[in-house]
């Protein structure tokens, strides 16, 4: 249960489901409420850079987010709420977050 590609622009696609999923915040304020630049934060989204690692963690401990859910698309291992809010975020799974027959954990 894992897409496959790590490109930095389904990782990207990935980081703005979780924005738009979790929050109706603008990028750029969203960027800044979490303690990035907002062109840092751009970069990521759009696929011009590769989020870092200690960036990817700061948001999954914010957002009960994990970092194969950033990285590589798996949604096992998440909360059931924040599955839910992923998935309404990306109903047809276009931003390359996996779906299918993903295994929440009740939290």
């Amino acid at each position: 249960m894992m897409f496959k590609s790590t490109d930095t622009m389904a990782i990207g696609a990935r980081l703005k489901a979780i924005r738009v999923g979790l929050s109706p915040l603008s990028q750029r304020d969203w960027a800044l409420k979490n303690g990035f630049s907002s062109t840092q934060y751009n970069n990521w989204e759009t696929g011009i850079r590769r989020i870092p690692v200690e960036a990817a963690e700061r948001l999954c401990d914010l957002y009960d987010l994990t970092l194969d859910a950033i990285y590589l698309g798996r949604l096992d291992g998440l909360s059931i709420r924040t599955l839910q809010v992923l998935q309404t975020a990306a109903p047809a799974s276009p931003l390359g977050i996996n779906q299918s027959n993903p295994q929440p954990q009740e939290r």
